[in-house]
């Protein structure tokens, strides 16, 4: 039941993320004891340790069902908005990526799916590993572009630092994600002969990718349509949902060869 371990992992990532929260949400002690900043690291590199053991324990990589990319995810969108604290001093961003972590884990936790450890011919490839993992980055930084926005709504923060902030990490997200996809077709070349099926998964991680690259132009193209941009945001990362999980929940996805687990 190596699952069971991701909880005190959790534990240990939930208190240090916690103690640095609440250090740097007061500006007293976040002076005096400004180290507390960094205990973010422990917790964050106790996820890593989980995902170590995991891999060790099914003698493959751990991205083959929903639970493993969750795994992945939130160990991704932590690290992301910590590094996203440090550069811009954002609190609720800080706190925002606390939040979306710490529920993907608990997911995980309740949820664990179980799975044997042999992976199908298809998932035997060099392509397996950087495909998946370039994907849960891309994701990650996607994540974070959407609290920004978000943040932008509701918040009403000022309109050029939100958008400067959400447009750099949809750049970095989008780039990988493009890679993600580029690696995708020439593994899919290798493994069923095409690069590309117009399989439903497929499909909607075009969508997103199109998505993303109209909020691109959007913002090259009108500048001040910010208020515009944070909801395609917004709605860019609903779609990105769809396509990473909630596919399976669809009619013409539950036939995708690409759903997780299968």
């Amino acid at each position: 039941m190596i699952w069971t371990w991701l909880t005190a992992a959790f534990i240990v990532f939930a208190i240090t993320w916690l103690l640095s929260g609440i250090m740097i949400s007061v500006p007293r002690l976040n002076t005096k004891y400004p180290i507390f900043k960094w205990t973010p690291i422990v917790g964050n590199i106790a996820i890593l340790v989980f995902v170590i053991i995991l891999w060790s324990s099914l003698g493959r990589p751990p991205l083959r069902t929903m639970a493993e990319t969750r795994l992945w995810y939130s160990f991704f969108i932590a690290w992301t908005t910590w590094f996203i604290y440090l550069s811009t001093k954002d609190i609720v961003m800080y706190w925002l990526g606390f939040v979306m972590a710490s529920v993907f884990l608990i997911v995980d936790i309740i949820h664990p799916e179980y799975q044997s450890k042999s992976l199908m011919p298809a998932l035997q490839s060099p392509w397996f590993i950087p495909h998946v993992v370039i994907y849960m980055i891309s994701y990650a930084v996607l994540g974070a572009a959407w609290l920004s926005s978000l943040i932008g709504l509701y918040f009403k923060r000022a309109a050029n630092d939100i958008i400067n902030q959400s447009i750099k990490l949809v750049y970095i997200g989008f780039g990988l994600l493009t890679l993600g996809m580029l690696m995708g077709a020439l593994w899919a070349k290798i493994a069923w002969g095409n690069y590309w099926s117009w399989d439903p998964k497929e499909t909607w991680a075009l969508l997103t990718w199109l998505f993303y690259l109209i909020a691109i132009h959007l913002h090259h193209s009108y500048p001040k349509a910010t208020k515009l941009l944070l909801y395609l945001l917004v709605f860019s990362f609903v779609v990105l949902l769809i396509t990473w999980f909630g596919i399976q929940y669809i009619a013409p996805g539950m036939q995708s060869v690409h759903i997780y687990g299968k």
